[in-house]
């Protein structure tokens, strides 16, 4: 009798993403910023403290980008790394990305492995 071919092994990723589509995207105000503490930090702190996100020559150089432009840009880092996204779900205000890959060889094996000696206390 010939071995059968073994079943794939898969790794998942789920990414979810809060859903507002009442608000468009605005660049960063630290008077907004010290608003949602409560006060406790001053907009002038915060501009000092956090120049690359609120600094005068961040606010000039570019608007937010788009939240397609940045969902674009994220799937493809995840795609760079393995990742295909197989399905999308809305639960609530949360949009769920489900992501598969290839469970990596070594990994496989060792959790064959473990399993075949008991070691993950499932023998």
């Amino acid at each position: 009798m010939s071995a059968s071919p073994k079943a794939p092994k898969w790794e998942y990723r789920v990414i979810h993403i809060n859903v507002d589509n009442q608000t468009p995207p605005q660049p960063p105000d630290p008077q907004v910023a010290s608003q949602k503490m409560g006060g406790a930090l001053s907009p002038e702190f915060i501009t000092r403290e956090f120049p690359q996100v609120y600094g005068p020559n961040q606010q000039a150089q570019a608007p937010p980008k788009h939240p397609a432009e940045q969902l674009q840009h994220f799937l493809n880092l995840l795609g760079q790394e393995g990742w295909e996204m197989t399905t999308t779900a809305q639960v609530g205000q949360l949009l769920m990305f489900f992501f598969k890959r290839p469970l990596p060889q070594a990994l496989s094996k060792t959790t064959a492995e473990e399993a075949a000696s008991g070691e993950n206390g499932l023998a």
